[in-house]
């Protein structure tokens, strides 16, 4: 079953808010008729009488009709937009040894670009050996488009549609407007005598009359425009029903791989590169994962603890060497993946042309490079608005640390012994003492606190997820991939400080291997928890009780999407769902690797858990896919970004966490060197007869460690030699 024609079905909609009035609609329809896109299908667009209406009317306050338009253009039109972006696809060759290769597609070689997945069957798979097989059903009649390249390519005829005029010059009224009315109340409230105060308001009379200033030149696109102006709060692919629920089908199965070639054949290279993350991080779990669980079986079988076990520093090292090459292997994996899929040359000029952001704003001028009217920020007001980011974001910094050191004391790991402990306060410390409220020696009160502190951590994350996210779009980038970069960097520093400073502080300061694994095993399983939790329970619950709750039952027996069609309001359903965003699963499955790695010595047992976790969330996002969320706008990618950095950083810096715990923290090294250390009478814990010796012997074990990895990663290859083969060709 392959696509239905692309003329005669919505491969996208647009949404637009109560602010369009009739107007603005019918100058949006224009103008997207004279881009090569067709309206097949709308809803609320027309009256009783045939006429079209606003963007949303009122009945009554509860409900409102808004206008959808399902969006569509021709075939031929797809096939120019293709060569205009230059989207690479497998191409036949007339050479025999060589029968594909990547190549940016040509209208007048349509034919070497149709669909190849039956040219290969049966073939040597060593002649084409980077090439996943393909299903016809995720083809268009002519063998060439996707559903996320339909996708794909129609957005980008959209975005290339210029503003008209008079939705320009209304964009520009609606400023003059709110600067005349911002003139008003300045010259209403001020003091009637001030000479120059007069004229500063007249000239921001003058100027908000005019309606130009910046604006000045202004060649805007047409949804720029409009996402600016608020006419238009949704441009997103529809679903396909049938698509959809096989690829949720496929990824079912406990022993198979996802479907990553359909994953990215529906929703793009950007969730498909998820899905490949997630699922090659499950299998590489498996190795620190099992070493974990047989050295925890022998420390149980012998009666040693975390603190005396002499296998169990092996288990640091040898996370650290598999994180490392974990994480080369995947850059081999994204490599593969990229050129199959199209992406292994895009350049930042192609990310840039693909993904400028609508909210990047800026004074008109010509470029140099181009010749074009372009908008423009200065890239000095941008480093002092980054300077004042890093200010507030370490002012919540230290809020975070206020309220970690609150949770300290209400633990018992600052006691009142330690009046001089310049973390101890009084009040909060009390409470963990013998009898209080969070007694730390209680079974059931002293996981209270643990708790207690997993609820306000998530609570400050999301906080400063919203307060990251403003002061990114205030920091003004001028693209996507920059604006995401800067928020991923933004809330790593913050949720890894929030997950990792107790933990840190008690590894370093106070040197206790028991309270640090006591600390990493409660934080480390409730995060599992509530992740498992919200990916799974959460849910599903919302679908069931979603909008009515009488009819929950009867749609959970029912298919959704013919329920949808049968309604007649199969596009408004579509607008309703979520937006589906990868950031949050990213940055926990990255706090996850961060745990199992940063801490294996104290908790071996940490990567075997992250398997079960991970196997469950995998699916239930693809579930979340299927049923809760709208379909995301196709992402052109090569890999998965700035998250491989943070990857790379935490693996490098397991290095010295580990050997920190293993030679200070534990008495782990004492095993292996008994005559370098002594019992401290007060704690009862080991303790470096001279410090700088251990730190000596430790320096060196790290360096020698370091070196051997690095050499061992250098001799793995980023790309693997068939692809550089194959990139060679192209």
């Amino acid at each position: 079953m392959v696509l239905p024609p692309v003329a005669t079905t919505p491969v996208m909609l647009m949404r637009f808010t109560p602010e369009a009035g009739r107007a603005v609609i019918e100058t949006v329809i224009e103008a997207l008729t004279k881009g090569g896109i067709i309206i097949i299908d709308s809803e609320g667009l027309y009256d009783d009488d045939g006429n079209i209406v606003g963007g949303g009317s009122s009945v009554g306050e509860e409900s409102r009709s808004a206008v959808v338009l399902g969006l569509t253009t021709t075939q031929k039109l797809l096939e120019n937009e293709a060569e205009v972006i230059r989207l690479a696809k497998p191409s036949r060759t007339s050479q025999r040894h060589i029968p594909f290769i990547m190549e940016h597609f040509s209208s007048q070689a349509r034919q070497d670009f149709v669909h190849i997945g039956h040219a290969t069957k049966g073939m040597d798979r060593r002649l084409v050996p980077w090439l996943e097989r393909e299903s016809d059903d995720f083809y268009d009649e002519h063998g060439l488009f996707t559903p996320a390249e339909r996708a794909l390519l129609l957005e980008s005829m959209i975005a290339a549609i210029p503003a008209p005029k008079s939705l320009e010059a209304g964009q520009n009224r609606k400023v003059a407007s709110s600067l005349v009315g911002e003139a008003y109340t300045k010259l209403t409230n001020s003091a009637v005598g001030a000479a120059c105060h007069k004229m500063r308001q007249r000239a921001l009379l003058k100027r908000a009359l005019s309606g130009m200033g910046d604006y000045e030149g202004h060649t805007s696109t047409l949804v720029e425009v409009l996402h600016q102006s608020r006419y238009i709060d949704v441009v997103a692919p529809i679903h396909i029903p049938h698509l959809k629920k096989r690829i949720l089908q496929g990824t079912k199965s406990i022993t198979k791989a996802p479907p990553l070639q359909a994953i990215r054949d529906y929703y793009g290279e950007g969730i498909a590169f998820y899905f490949a993350w997630m699922h090659h991080m499950i299998q590489w779990y498996v190795v620190p994962g099992v070493v974990g669980m047989v050295v925890n079986l022998l420390r149980t079988y012998c009666g040693s603890t975390v603190d005396t076990c002499n296998l169990t520093p092996f288990v640091g090292l040898i996370t650290f060497c598999w994180a490392v090459v974990c994480n080369r292997c995947w850059e081999r994996r994204e490599a593969e993946l990229a050129y199959n899929w199209g992406t292994f040359s895009l350049t930042d000029g192609d990310r840039r042309s693909l993904g400028m952001r609508h909210g990047f704003k800026g004074k008109m001028q010509r470029s140099p490079i181009t010749g074009r009217m372009e908008r423009f920020y200065p890239s000095s007001k941008r480093r002092m608005k980054y300077v004042a980011s890093t200010m507030i974001t370490l002012f919540l910094l230290a809020c975070a640390c206020v309220v970690l050191v609150i949770s300290m004391n209400l633990q018992g790991y600052v006691s009142r012994g330690e009046e001089g402990h310049p973390l101890y306060f009084p009040f909060f410390a009390q409470l963990a003492e013998e009898g209080g409220i969070f007694d730390a020696k209680s079974t059931w009160r002293g996981f209270l606190p643990v708790i207690l502190r997993a609820i306000v951590v998530v609570n400050m994350n999301q906080r400063y997820s919203q307060i990251a996210e403003k002061l990114t779009e205030w920091e003004n980038h001028e693209t996507t991939l920059e604006h995401q970069n800067s928020v991923i960097l933004k809330r790593v520093l913050f949720e890894a400080f929030d997950a990792y400073m107790i933990l840190f502080y008690l590894a370093i300061y106070e040197r206790d291997i028991n309270l640090l694994r006591l600390e990493l095993v409660g934080a480390f399983n409730i995060d599992t928890l509530r992740r498992v939790s919200m990916e799974c329970v959460f849910p599903y619950m919302i679908k069931y009780f979603k909008k009515d709750p009488a009819c929950a039952v009867s749609a959970s027996k029912k298919d959704d999407d013919l329920e949808k069609k049968s309604t007649g309001r199969y596009l408004s359903s579509e607008a309703d769902l979520e937006e589906y965003d990868t950031f949050d699963d990213y940055i926990e499955m990255l706090i996850q690797f961060g745990y199992v790695t940063l801490f294996a010595s104290a908790y071996p047992l940490a990567a075997f858990i992250a398997i079960g976790a991970n196997s469950i969330e995998i699916r239930t996002d693809a579930w979340k896919l299927t049923y809760l969320f709208r379909r995301m706008i196709p992402v052109r990618a090569n890999d998965i970004g700035t998250w491989k950095w943070s990857l790379n950083t935490f693996a490098w810096l397991a290095a010295s966490s580990n050997l920190l715990i293993f030679a200070f923290t534990s008495s782990q090294l004492r095993q292996w060197l008994p005559h370098y250390y002594v019992t401290d009478e007060v704690s009862g814990h080991s303790v470096p007869k001279a410090s700088h010796e251990i730190l000596l012997v430790v320096l060196i074990i790290q360096n020698c460690l370091v070196t051997i990895v690095t050499i061992g990663r250098n001799a793995i290859s980023s790309t693997p030699e068939c692809i550089s083969v194959e990139v060679q060709k192209w």
